[in-house]
């Protein structure tokens, strides 16, 4: 909404205006000179209109004729909805003001396309009213509503990736968020064959059946849009059919007889190697917008996981340890801090859990770490982790990176899309050093074991919290940020409870002993490697194979 002043400020200039009789001396005298307080109400920045006992107009404003483009000569005198575009829904609120002598207020178009927040003010048998422009508030719902829905689609996206277990199963997942989410004309997966070097793509007969047969196995140096994609890692996006001949002359013939006419390709990355390429097409041009990309490019994360995912399933017997780890997304590189994570598997041979890592560069040189566990053992709670991962770590990106609002985003979608089973969750952004070369971390904890903080010199402290919700429980539940500075050379270490929990130990006392062996280690090992730190500190901690999973994120700041 636009600035202006409130509606009783209207209403006491008004109430002058109609009794102004030149009273109201100062203390020296002077008093307010006749029609000075109609001057005043005409200068103000809200278009502002009075109007009669029987619906006739009054008196406007400059402003309130330039809203609603009409001359106050040809509106004076006759009733309100008679002469101005687009009153005539405003004649109800109207009524109810005069009838119940309150104030009332509503939204309409006034004489064209803009919206206004409108006050009826009744005062000695007249109606001041006073409008306000809403546009800016109606626009700011609507990009909300459209990040939601991005946001909704994202997550929709990652629980069919997330089940999909085979490549024809994440091939069909693809397709279906093309054509049905997206309402896309052409969804396509390619993967890589490298030891043969081949593209091959599925896409279920959506465009002419000649050119799908072709496409369906390339080679990788083939001069089309989707090998070129696998073997550069470029993403692509074309609004028109002159963009993509222009970038590929060689398939122009075949581009054309597809039909389609505008569409993106964006490249599938797990562990710093493109595993195929996810296209989505459309017959009519100018239809891969912003919003479209943002999903698809969400869309890739989960299916470059869910290719990897299929293909070491189809490649190792040991299917409850692979899946685990080929959900955990690779850890960033070439970061000014140094990043080592371990995921242990539980003592039980077919045991597979929730739990998860992922550290998310951010704008800024900020870096998010996020350590979770969904509830379970099971393949399901490993098909929710997948897809709670790749979701947060889309919210971190959407949300630029506020964790409170991550983790209230995920919440909200998990009880809209009725995600089975519930997950607790930290997550975090550490900022770049400032000038003594201190940063901060900024963290929302949902039900999770607290992170632990330990400095150079040795001490280690529990970053414990007053205790939130687990993600899936409570949507409307509020989300709380922290912040502790983070001094150079120091590391902080994220973990689920599998590291501290036991049969004979509460959950407080574990952290506890946990940051006793932390403290030390990190003074110790300040010289090696984050890794050999790790090793150690888990060796100490977990002297036999843990009854549960366990997952350790770590980050030393140099």
């Amino acid at each position: 909404m636009t600035a202006g002043f409130p509606a009783w400020f209207y209403r006491s200039v008004f109430y002058r205006s109609v009794h102004d009789d030149g009273a109201g001396a100062g203390s020296a005298g002077a008093a307010v000179p006749p029609g000075w307080w109609q001057r005043a109400l005409a200068s103000f920045p809200d278009p502002v209109a009075v109007l009669g006992p029987d619906w006739e107009v009054l008196w406007v404003s400059p402003m309130a004729s330039t809203a609603s483009g009409l001359d106050p000569a040809t509106v004076l005198g006759r009733v309100l909805w008679d002469v101005v575009p687009g009153t005539a829904t405003s004649e109800e609120p109207l009524r109810r003001a005069a009838r119940t002598g309150t104030t009332t207020t509503w939204e309409a178009r006034i004489g064209g396309p803009h919206w206004y927040e409108l006050q009826a003010v009744p005062l000695d048998g007249l109606l001041l009213v006073v409008a306000r422009s809403s546009d800016e508030r109606r626009a700011a719902a609507a990009e909300l509503a459209a990040m939601l829905e991005r946001t909704r689609l994202v997550l929709e996206v990652s629980t069919q990736l997330g089940a999909a277990r085979t490549l024809d199963e994440v091939a069909a997942a693809v397709v279906a968020v093309a054509t049905e989410q997206l309402k896309a004309d052409y969804g396509g997966l390619s993967v890589v064959d490298r030891t043969a070097g081949r593209v091959r793509t599925a896409s279920r007969a959506q465009i002419d059946p000649e050119v799908e047969e072709v496409w369906a196995d390339l080679p990788l140096e083939h001069e089309g849009p989707a090998p070129y994609v696998c073997r550069t890692g470029e993403e692509l996006v074309f609004s028109s059919l002159e963009e993509i001949e222009a970038r590929f002359p060689a398939v122009e013939q075949r581009i054309r007889r597809s039909g389609l006419r505008s569409g993106v390709v964006v490249p599938l990355v797990t562990e710093d190697t493109v595993v195929g390429a996810l296209t989505v097409g459309f017959v009519a041009e100018g239809q891969a917008t912003a919003g479209v990309l943002d999903v698809v490019r969400a869309s890739a994360v989960a299916a470059g996981q869910a290719v990897r995912r299929a293909l070491l399933l189809a490649d190792r017997a040991s299917a409850a340890e692979v899946l685990q780890r080929a959900l955990l997304a690779p850890l960033p590189k070439g970061l000014d801090v140094e990043v080592a994570a371990r995921y242990l598997p539980a003592g039980h041979r077919d045991h597979v859990g929730g739990d998860w890592h992922d550290a998310v560069p951010l704008d800024g040189d900020r870096l998010a770490l996020v350590v979770g566990d969904v509830a379970g053992h099971d393949i399901e709670a490993a098909a929710v982790m997948g897809r709670a991962s790749s979701s947060l770590r889309s919210f971190l990106l959407a949300v630029d990176g506020l964790p409170s609002r991550a983790l209230t985003a995920i919440d909200d979608a998990f009880f809209r899309l009725d995600v089975p089973a519930p997950a607790t969750v930290v997550a975090g952004v550490l900022t770049p050093p400032g000038a003594g070369g201190a940063r901060s971390w900024r963290w929302a904890n949902a039900g999770h074991p607290p992170p632990l903080l330990a400095t150079a010199g040795g001490r280690a402290r529990v970053l414990a919290r007053r205790p939130e919700l687990l993600i899936g429980i409570d949507p409307t539940t509020e989300r709380t940020d922290h912040v502790v500075t983070v001094p150079s050379g120091s590391v902080l270490l994220l973990h689920s409870d599998g590291l501290v929990e036991r049969r004979d130990r509460d959950l407080d006392d574990g952290t506890a002993e946990l940051a006793a062996l932390l403290g030390p280690l990190a003074a110790a090992y300040a010289d090696r490697p984050l890794e050999a730190m790790l090793d150690a500190l888990l060796a100490q901690a977990l002297p036999v194979r843990p009854a549960d999973d366990v997952v350790v994120l770590a980050v030393r700041t140099p």
